[in-house]
């Protein structure tokens, strides 16, 4: 049974306890249960879309990562850093990612900053 208490609920009773032996007794199929019977939990891995990797992406274009910031609009440090540490799960950045991984003609074409016409 899952019990939810706030966190000012938690602390007026003297603070928090978990009963390790009880936790670490839990199996995956019992956590798979939970989170099919709470939907406030996070959702099952295997729904998730799967993040795209900043230089997989890049790399399948076949561009440099100078050329790719270019593309983009951002300092190639940018780019390194993303790649160097780790691609982020923005929201946006990811939905790029998937049009440039998916559409590559057409998206690189739309980010092409020549011929822009402004005004």
């Amino acid at each position: 049974m899952i019990v939810r208490k706030t966190l000012e609920q938690v602390k007026a009773e003297g603070g928090g306890y978990i009963d390790r032996e009880k936790f670490d007794s839990f199996t995956d199929a019992d956590i798979e249960r939970m989170i099919d019977e709470d939907p406030d939990l996070a959702p099952r891995n295997e729904e998730l879309v799967p993040l795209l990797e900043v230089r997989d992406v890049r790399r399948k274009l076949g561009l440099t990562p100078a050329r790719f910031a270019k593309k983009l609009g951002v300092p190639v440090e940018t780019i390194r850093a993303w790649e160097s540490k780790f691609t982020p799960a923005d929201p946006v950045l990811q939905a790029l990612l998937r049009i440039l991984d998916r559409m590559p003609k057409s998206a690189l074409r739309a980010l092409d900053h020549r011929g822009r016409k402004v005004g």
